[in-house]
């Protein structure tokens, strides 16, 4: 009887025994490794997502949201020292809004930076830059609760600065488009909520000018904020479209707006009226394939008919949309027309 030499059984033993060992531990670090892999992807998933939130809940005007264009250092001027950039909120015709941190008033903030037109000459550029100062300071004065509250005015060499509220809330426009045409007591309710905060503007001798659903902020108790003073001006000042720049939204400007003439309370009157048609109509009065043809309708056109408004909401829709400012209802009369509408819906 042979004997086996010692460890002959164990290097008799079937291959894939062994085989078998080494794709279990492989197994079990691959299953490890993936479970680590979708931790990760769940953190980063609610990281965006809750990113996309904010942004889409901090919005106070106008415009495409990009990524910082600078940041504090290299905007080089004494007026942006106490602010950290945090990002781009909005970009227009006029400029630049960002969330920002204001280290003197501890808090998070809006900047509108305010730029004149590059295509005005050095001199009326001067000329804009200092009303636009002017303006801007006048607007600070605006104390209420449907508008933004404005905490400072600053100048940089070449543009104004103002620092707002940020402002939790969707715009109108925003809210209109993902969820349809507001039902017509809704849109009374705002329309009142409006047409106080323009009042109060048009006693201080303020003209808004830019009445429409991107500047109407709608938060998360419903309540309502009108944004974008900074454009406004006082009545009896030359327009920039004297200057050769047009302030505003085409299908939300009112006809003496576009020919270039003065305007007044009733020019304001017309932008609620245009904006409370898209709220409850869910498209604009007036409309086109370019801002030219959309300045086109509004001043030859008819606005299209409400379908969805009713009575009376209808009527005095069309009344606010009156192509001669002298046609259009005005405060106080026209809240008390509002006020009995609310009632009635």
């Amino acid at each position: 009887m042979e004997l086996s030499p010692p460890g002959a059984a164990e290097a008799a033993s079937p291959w894939y025994t062994n085989s078998f060992v080494i794709t279990g531990i492989v197994l079990f670090v691959l299953f490890v490794l993936f479970g680590i892999f979708l931790g990760l992807q769940r953190r980063r998933r609610r990281h965006v997502r809750a990113g996309s939130a904010q942004r889409a809940t901090e919005v106070f005007s106008g415009g495409s949201s990009q990524p910082p264009a600078v940041s504090v250092q290299e905007a080089g001027a004494a007026a942006w020292s106490r602010f950290t950039l945090l990002e781009e909120l909005g970009r227009g015709g006029m400029g630049v809004v960002w969330r920002a941190r204001d280290g003197v008033l501890g808090r998070q903030v809006a900047i509108k930076q305010l730029l004149p037109p590059s295509g005005a000459a050095p001199g009326a550029q001067e000329a804009m830059r200092a009303r636009m100062l002017r303006e801007a300071r006048a607007a600070a004065q605006l104390a209420h609760k449907n508008a933004v509250t404005v905490h400072d005015v600053l100048q940089d060499q070449g543009s104004v600065l103002i620092v707002m509220e940020l402002v939790q809330a969707v715009t109108l426009g925003a809210m209109v488009e993902s969820e349809g045409p507001l039902p017509p007591a809704r849109v009374a309710a705002m329309a009142l909520d409006l047409l106080d905060v323009l009042t109060a503007a048009h006693e201080l001798g303020i003209v808004h000018r830019d009445v429409k659903p991107a500047n109407v902020l709608v938060q998360s108790d419903g309540s309502i904020k009108l944004a974008d003073f900074g454009i406004a001006r006082f009545q009896g000042e030359p327009t920039l479209t004297e200057a050769g720049a047009i302030i505003g939204t085409p299908a939300y400007m009112a006809p003496e707006q576009i020919r270039g003439l003065e305007s007044s309370p009733a020019t304001d009157v017309w932008g609620l009226g245009a904006t409370l048609f898209y709220a409850v109509e869910g498209l604009p009065a007036f409309g086109g394939p370019s801002p030219t043809a959309a300045m086109a309708a509004v001043l030859t056109d008819p606005p299209l008919p409400p379908r969805r408004a009713g009575e009376p909401l209808g009527p005095l829709l069309m009344r606010l949309l009156a192509k001669d400012p002298a046609d259009r209802p005005l405060a106080p009369r026209l809240r008390a027309e509002l006020s009995e509408l609310a009632q009635i819906l």
